[in-house]
């Protein structure tokens, strides 16, 4: 492919995904307020919901936050009670980070309501092929753009989806 045409592409794609995360991060946002949370917050809880008793490091990777970030955002939903933190086997260096119940409740309520239904359920006006060939599409991207080392996410990713779908066939 000629130069002219991979800056047409590439202008293209990088717009469009700037401009649906930038949509998404909006809409996740109000869902999430809506039950008194921020959307990173609410991204926090979603993630240990599925693993649990992550270190303050593996959920940084998982959700693409740096240590400072992360660590702020823990002692937040401490304060709320929604997360504790136990030190991992008495090495007061390593902390494990779990969601309580009043932490899932919100959780729950955050994505049970009108407004994240409506949100989450954007694909249901599309084929599942359609929607399987885009996602392969994306995670090969997501795997050639940034220096993110993706290792932990991935893993999330693997964990999360096969326990959404058991959740489904249950």
């Amino acid at each position: 492919m000629d130069r002219t045409m991979q800056d047409y592409y590439f202008n293209i794609f990088l717009n469009l995904i700037r401009t649906t995360y930038m949509n998404l991060e909006k809409n996740w946002e109000n869902v999430a307020k809506e039950s008194g949370l921020t959307h990173a917050q609410q991204h926090a809880l979603w993630i240990l919901k599925f693993l649990d008793g992550l270190t303050l490091d593996q959920l940084g990777n998982i959700a693409l936050w740096n240590k400072s970030t992360t660590s702020a955002l823990i002692s937040r939903l401490e304060k709320k009670g929604y997360i504790r933190k136990d030190k991992y086997l008495n090495n007061s260096r390593v902390i494990k980070i779990y969601i309580t119940a009043e932490g899932k409740s919100v959780l729950e309520n955050s994505v049970a309501t009108k407004t994240a239904y409506e949100f989450m359920g954007l694909f249901g006006q599309f084929e599942d092929n359609e929607i399987e060939s885009f996602l392969r599409t994306l995670h090969k991207i997501t795997g050639m753009v940034g220096t993110w080392d993706l290792t932990d996410f991935e893993r999330f990713l693997d964990i999360s989806s096969e326990k959404l779908l058991i959740k489904e066939t249950e």
